[in-house]
């Protein structure tokens, strides 16, 4: 552990409708019992983004994101377009309603620890996967999962947490309404209702959903349905629990991929990325990228 470190610590207050805070609290504490720490509150990412803009004038040595897997892949993106990601250390309080990212990186809930992870030298490099002109680091889907998503307000969020996910799971599973989409992945067409691009071995929870990749392998595996139904819907969900793996299913196409294409004619694409909304436009490019940053890890 060194001594004397100067952390940055950027708090989502809104994550997980703030049911995490005392954990954040109790890790900031004891992070400044022994080092020099900077704590900003924000509330919107309006906020965020004003925070972000000052880091690089700041010679911090950590860089702390508390909050969900979307509050992280917000950081990343805005430390890229700020010129800070590749050469910062970058470590995270779990305080987000599914934390796939400590699923993976298998980070304790308790302050000790987190704190111990936090003040250690073990990085290990994360591999971004662009979406247009952002990146994600977990996920990026298009249709039942991003319409889910887009159901979703910040109130009920903050109140229902996780459960809300499944009211609105549940609502888009009996009321289904599929996109109409045409994919080009690495030179192959298909038509698709649902894409699901993973560079995560873990989707919506502690639920193995491939175990064809992980964020730290450089692999990003998607996952195309052409035609969606509620059977299908039903099936994959008894392929997680059995085999912690769609790709068995014959009604999906699973792909290795360097580059991916999808447009649609009519309406815009709904898409999320890493389990936040993120845009609606009629073309959307997913690639591998020579991305990275480099994460505090147990």
């Amino acid at each position: 552990m060194k001594k004397n470190l100067k952390f940055s610590v950027i708090v989502n207050l809104n994550a997980s409708g703030g049911k995490n805070l005392s954990l954040i609290n109790e890790v900031i504490k004891l992070l400044k019992s022994d080092h020099e720490v900077k704590v900003f509150k924000t509330y919107n990412k309006d906020q965020a983004k004003t925070v972000f803009k000052k880091l690089p004038d700041e010679n911090f040595d950590r860089i702390v994101i508390a909050g969900g897997d979307g509050s992280i892949c917000f950081a990343v993106n805005e430390l890229i377009q700020n010129n800070g990601l590749q050469d910062k250390i970058v470590g995270f309080i779990p305080a987000g309603s599914t934390n796939i990212l400590q699923i993976e990186t298998k980070i304790s809930s308790t302050a000790s620890n987190i704190y111990d992870v936090l003040v250690s030298d073990k990085t290990k490099k994360i591999n971004l996967v662009k979406i247009n002109k952002n990146y994600f680091i977990l996920m990026a889907g298009i249709g039942f999962d991003s319409k889910v998503v887009e159901s979703i307000g910040e109130k009920s969020k903050k109140y229902l947490g996780k459960i809300i996910f499944i009211i609105k799971g549940l609502q888009n599973f009996i009321f289904l309404n599929n996109e109409k989409m045409k994919v080009e992945v690495d030179g192959e067409k298909f038509n698709a209702s649902w894409i699901l691009c993973t560079n995560s071995k873990y989707y919506a929870g502690p639920y193995s959903i491939t175990k064809k990749t992980n964020i730290f392998d450089k692999k990003v595996i998607v996952y195309i349905v052409k035609n969606l139904t509620r059977f299908k819907i039903l099936n994959y969900l008894w392929l997680i629990y059995i085999k912690g793996d769609i790709s068995s299913a014959k009604s999906v196409i699973t792909r290795d991929f360097q580059t991916l294409k999808v447009e649609t004619t009519k309406n815009k694409l709904l898409t999320q990325i890493d389990g936040e909304k993120f845009s609606h436009q009629n073309n959307i490019t997913i690639q591998k990228s020579e991305k990275f940053f480099n994460l505090l890890i147990p």
